[in-house]
Order: C-alpha cells, then sequence, then structure tokens
C-alpha cells in the first residue's frame, strides 16, 4: 500500500450538528493509500436504546475516504449511500426485541458517535458492546449531532378548552402556514414530526387524543368535536394565517384527517394521510353524538418468523359495499388537496390497495385533480422523516405485544426522503408560505 506520509488519521464532519433531514459529509483522510476500514456509528435514544451501523469502505489512492462518493463494500448497506450511516441503523446486540428509536424530547439532538477500525469487521457481539469490553479500540472518532427543533423555533405546551398538545412555531413574526399533525394508536404525545415542519416555516399543533395528560387513558372512540375543537382555536391563532389549515396524519391519525376534510371543509385545506385506511378500524368515530360503524377482523391477523403480528389483512379491500356505509370514510365529500402516502410493504394495513380506492372514489365523483397518491414499493407502515432508520416491528405498550410494520431499509429510506419533500412542496402551494419557507 502506498504511504501517506506521517499524517495521522483524521476525521473531518460537515455539517457538525444539522436538522435530521439534512445530509452530512464524513471525511477521512491520512490513511494509506487501499486501506480498509470500518466506519461505525451510534446513538443512545432517549430511552436508552442503542442502535448503530457499519459499513466497510477501501481508501484511495491518496489515503480518503468520502461518504457521499464512495461505495461500501459490506456491513449495513452497501454501495454510494450518503447517509447510510444513519438510515442502515439497527438495534444494538443484547437488548430486547422490538425497539424503536424514535426522538422523544425534541429539544436535545440525537448525539452520534463515529469510530473509524482498521480492517472491513463486524462482529458478532456489536460493535458498541466489543468497545465497551474492550475488544475493539477505534483508530479514531469524532461525532455529530442531528435535531428535529431548529435554532429560533418556539415550542409552547397546548391546553386550550380539551385541546391537549404542543405549538411549534417557526422564527419571525409569522403568519405562518398552518398544521396539525397526528400519530397513530401508540397514544401520547409525539412531537418530532411537528418540530421539523415548524424548523421548515410552518406553525405546527402536534395534537394528543388519548393516554396524555387529562385526556381519554384508552380510545374507545375518537371524538370528532374534539379534532374540530382544536382545529378551531388553531386556525384563530395570530401566528397562523387565517384562510385555512392542513391536517397530517398517520395510521389512525391519517383516518383523522379524513374525517376532518370531509367534515370541515371550511376550516381543513390540504391533507397529507399516511399508511390510511378507508375503513374505519380498532375504534369508531364519534359524530354529533353518534358512533359510526368500525370494523377490525383480529381472525385475520397472521404471526411473522419472528413473532410479530401481521395485521394487514384485518381490514379488507375488496367487498367495502358489503361493510356498514358508516364504517367507510366519506371521502367523496372532501373538497381540498389530498397526498396519500403508502407503502407496499405495510404489514398493518393494505395502505397501498386503500390508497388507490381513496383516488378511485374521488375520481368517480369528479375529483381526481384533488387526490395525488404516493405508493412506495419494499416500504412498511412507519413512514418518517428522512434518514430515520427503518422499524420493521416494534413493541406496542397498548396492545401489550409486537407488531410487525414492513419495509427493507432501503427502500424505506428512499420513500422517506422522496415523500418527505414532497410533503413539504405540498403544504406549501396549499397553504401558502411565511417569509420563511424553511430554515
Amino acid at each position: 500500500m502506498k504511504s501517506t506520509g506521517n499524517r495521522s488519521p483524521n476525521f473531518t464532519v460537515s455539517p457538525q450538528s444539522s436538522l435530521m433531514d439534512r445530509k452530512v459529509k464524513i471525511c477521512i483522510s491520512g490513511l494509506q493509500a487501499g486501506q480498509p476500514i470500518t466506519l461505525h456509528a451510534s446513538v443512545v435514544g432517549d430511552a436508552n436504546e442503542i442502535f448503530e451501523s457499519h459499513a466497510h469502505y477501501v481508501a484511495n489512492t491518496v489515503g480518503e475516504i468520502d461518504n457521499s462518493c464512495d461505495i461500501s463494500h459490506g456491513g449495513s448497506f452497501t454501495g454510494c449511500e450518503q447517509m447510510g450511516f444513519l438510515w442502515s441503523m439497527a438495534q444494538a446486540p443484547g437488548q430486547k426485541k422490538g425497539l424503536r428509536l424514535a426522538k422523544k424530547d425534541v429539544t436535545k439532538p440525537y448525539a452520534i458517535q463515529l469510530n473509524c477500525f482498521n480492517g472491513h469487521l463486524s462482529p458478532e457481539e456489536g460493535f458498541v458492546n466489543s468497545l465497551t469490553r474492550n475488544h475493539l479500540q477505534p483508530i479514531m472518532s469524532s461525532s455529530l449531532e442531528k435535531s428535529y427543533m431548529a435554532d429560533g423555533v418556539q415550542r409552547i405546551p397546548v391546553r386550550e378548552g380539551r385541546v391537549r398538545g404542543t405549538l411549534f412555531l417557526p422564527p419571525g413574526h409569522g403568519p405562518f402556514p398552518g398544521v396539525i399533525d397526528l400519530f397513530g394508536t401508540a397514544g401520547g404525545l409525539i412531537e418530532f414530526k411537528a418540530s421539523l415542519l415548524a424548523s421548515h416555516g410552518f406553525a405546527t399543533l402536534s395534537l394528543a387524543y388519548f393516554a396524555y395528560d387529562d385526556l381519554p387513558k384508552y380510545l374507545p372512540y375518537c371524538e370528532l368535536e374534539y379534532f374540530e375543537e382544536a382545529a378551531d382555536w388553531f386556525v384563530k391563532h395570530p401566528a397562523v394565517m387565517s384562510h385555512g389549515i392542513g391536517v397530517m396524519g398517520v395510521s389512525k391519525g391519517a383516518e383523522i384527517t379524513l374525517m376532518m376534510a370531509a367534515h370541515r371543509k371550511d376550516i381543513v385545506k390540504a391533507v397529507v394521510p399516511i399508511s390510511a385506511s378507508l375503513v374505519i378500524s380498532v375504534s369508531p368515530f364519534k359524530v354529533n353524538g353518534q358512533l359510526t360503524g368500525v370494523y377490525y377482523d383480529f381472525t385475520n391477523a397472521k404471526m411473522t418468523a419472528d413473532g410479530a403480528i401481521n395485521l394487514c389483512d384485518c381490514v379488507p379491500v375488496q367487498g367495502l359495499d358489503k361493510l356498514d356505509p358508516s364504517a367507510i370514510i366519506p371521502v367523496e365529500k372532501i373538497d381540498c388537496p389530498i397526498l396519500v402516502i403508502c407503502g407496499e410493504d405495510d404489514k398493518s394495513v393494505l395502505s397501498s390497495e386503500m390508497a388507490h380506492e381513496i383516488f378511485k372514489r374521488m375520481t368517480s365523483n369528479g375529483k381526481s385533480a384533488l387526490c395525488s397518491v404516493l405508493s412506495y414499493p419494499g416500504t412498511g407502515h412507519l413512514i418518517e422523516p428522512p434518514f430515520a432508520p427503518l422499524c420493521y416491528a416494534s413493541y406496542h405498550k397498548n396492545f401489550k405485544t409486537t407488531f410487525a410494520w414492513g419495509g427493507n431499509p432501503k427502500d424505506h429510506s428512499l420513500a422517506q426522503e422522496d415523500s418527505w419533500q414532497k410533503i413539504l412542496e405540498f403544504f406549501r402551494k396549499n397553504l401558502g408560505q411565511s417569509h420563511i419557507s424553511h430554515l
């Protein structure tokens, strides 16, 4: 191997600190020409879960490696994947199964540890465990930070009437385009998407609807009037543009976005349902004091080879005309633009088939121009902002079992990166822009 002289190996990370959806360039210099190295990345999540990845690189003729243009020859991913060190992360060995890396405290960034090892390594006990036990020593180390909440974004707890959540406001005077963000049956208050939207210029309300504060602990039904109350308060907020708001939701939250769009045309002007069901499932809606129909057939649940539950056949797409009509979300009543996002390997609901059924019903009512579908191969249920590691399966605390969500790491990551940019463009187009479009 050609020597590079007396230079010591060196990391250059740019930017050292950035938003979660920004790419990071990692350069290693001071190596020998053709030297094989392993780049290891690890992070400790907010619940002390440990995730890690590794990639095998070979130094070029001047002893350098650049993750933005050089290929990984093995490890957690292969090929030229600049953000592969992050999106390919999986939980480190030795922890309980079913962990999910999801930001709980958005005021603090993820601290990503980087280690460079000589040679192409893949220890069975994992790198973090090997380092802890002094079985491995890196030739150099560095770190970087990834955040969901940009400097200057305000985080404001919300307790208005019955409404509970967190309001995120971009820096500046506003008013800003407003978006309500909703999650699914995990419950509680989940803020990472809302804080990242605010970091791109949107006033965003992360809205809780059960298992938080004084809200119901469980979800016997979704009361539509609660979400209407939240929308009414939000659209009147002085920091929010008053002509209407957007709503984004995943899973059960996606059902809520569609119901809000169908019932509150005066306020809801753009919706992004992610991994949606057209059929009201698990828990009904209460609308004007009346409960809707609901359909869920747990007898169609299947077990995956690793012991997770596949629920995608529990809600049908065929034979919808045989169900109680009140169990079908009336998407044909929606008059605002819809961007439906789904994965073709969703193990929780047949979201791709549901998305095309939504488009079909909109089209049959002369509204095809309002509905767009982004359907991604190899993509599962939990479609998040860019570079978040795939969660193929995780333990569901409310159902006390492990559910399969689906997807493979590379395709899922491509879907997250593509869909996030289109979500931002969709809301900017249909809700308008403040003087800050992104940070």
